[in-house]
């Protein structure tokens, strides 16, 4: 995934869908409680196997994930925002270890009774693959895994480490194993499927920007946010001063190329996490998470600025009009519309090719 620089704080983003994933707040509240059973199982299947002896890779990667899962627990809950990298180590401690002790009872010491119990949370490997990465990554994780051990059980057979009863639970075992990858990747291409439908739903067809239903959507989750950890939140909306005489003058095609002008000038001078929104006709809004009043003003005249510079012949100039508001606990996504639109018009009323703020 492209990293993306932020023009006027420095730093740079991942583009994510959280907000149309429903998975993506469910991921990190269910490591929350996985990482610390984790940890605790590796501690308890550490100290049981005692009495009855440890093999080698137990006695080392037991301890070694007990303690690996409790300080990734400990960050996840501490810095939410480190959940990528948080379960993508998860995910591969467990795919490791796993890896590693069946390479052990494949290569070296084989399990009297077929296989080892080891092989039940194979399965999780695929899940999460699929829940943590991008599905062509989590396609070509999983199948790799399953690659990697079925050339460990070739190995193992060519050393003639297995009878019957090992060649029958290992045929078992890769039949299902196939069929988990089969059928997580057919369940998530119909997620997938599910996402882009709902992202058309929430696109403008003109100009490609969000739409007014996006923007009611994610307004009420960024509100919450505010209230709950009280973090900055700026609005911004901006209308083309004087639209109503370039249709007149030159026609509506000439009007859709401005509109579509200005929209690819809004994204280029914004961040990833940034949403712009075309709310119709020649009015759109912008939603600024983790922005505070002065810095979303700074980046409004840069925006009004950008625009003042663009070129769509035969139209001569354009310029346009922005109200600001910065969200308060209190506020409603109406709310906050409201102060922000009546900014816009007090740009309007004071000679438009402005900044207000409300």
């Amino acid at each position: 995934m492209a990293r993306v620089h932020v023009p006027y704080t420095g730093v740079s983003l991942h583009p994510t869908l959280e907000l149309l994933d429903p998975l993506h707040p469910l991921r990190r509240r269910t490591a929350l409680w996985l990482l610390p059973m984790g940890a605790l199982l590796a501690l308890v299947a550490f100290l049981a196997s005692r009495a009855v002896g440890l093999d080698p890779v137990d006695r080392v990667l037991l301890p070694f994930l007990a303690l690996g899962f409790s300080l990734l627990a400990l960050i996840l809950w501490r810095w939410p925002r480190t959940s990528p990298w948080v379960l993508a180590t998860a995910h591969a401690l467990v795919a490791s270890y796993l890896l590693t002790t069946l390479a052990y009872q494949l290569l070296i010491r084989p399990n009297p009774m077929g296989l080892s119990p080891a092989a039940y949370w194979v399965p999780f490997v695929y899940f999460s693959s699929f829940l943590f990465f991008q599905t062509p990554q989590a396609v070509r994780l999983a199948l790799l895994y399953l690659l990697t051990l079925f050339l460990l059980s070739l190995l193992g057979s060519v050393r003639g480490h297995f009878h019957a009863e090992h060649l029958n639970a290992l045929a078992q075992f890769f039949g299902a194993n196939l069929a988990y990858v089969g059928l997580l990747y057919m369940l998530v291409r119909v997620k997938e499927g599910y996402l882009e439908a709902q992202l058309e739903a929430y696109t403008d067809p003109l100009t490609g920007l969000r739409n007014r239903r996006y923007l009611d959507l994610v307004l009420e989750r960024e509100l919450f946010r505010v209230q709950r950890y009280n973090r900055p939140l700026s609005l911004m909306i901006l209308d083309l001063d004087d639209f109503k005489k370039v249709n007149d003058t030159y026609g509506h095609p000439v009007g859709d190329r401005v509109l579509k002008t200005l929209a690819r000038c809004l994204e280029e001078h914004l961040r990833q996490s940034d949403r712009p929104v075309r709310l119709g006709g020649e009015e759109f809004a912008i939603l600024l998470a983790e922005t505070p009043l002065a810095q979303a003003v700074r980046l409004a005249g840069r925006l009004r600025q950008a625009v003042a510079a663009l070129k769509v012949p035969p139209v001569a100039g354009m310029t346009i009009s922005i109200g600001v508001a910065e969200a308060r606990p209190d506020d409603s996504p109406l709310s906050l519309l409201k102060r922000a639109d009546e900014a816009l018009y007090q740009a309007k009323r004071r000679g438009k090719n402005r900044v207000e703020v409300g």
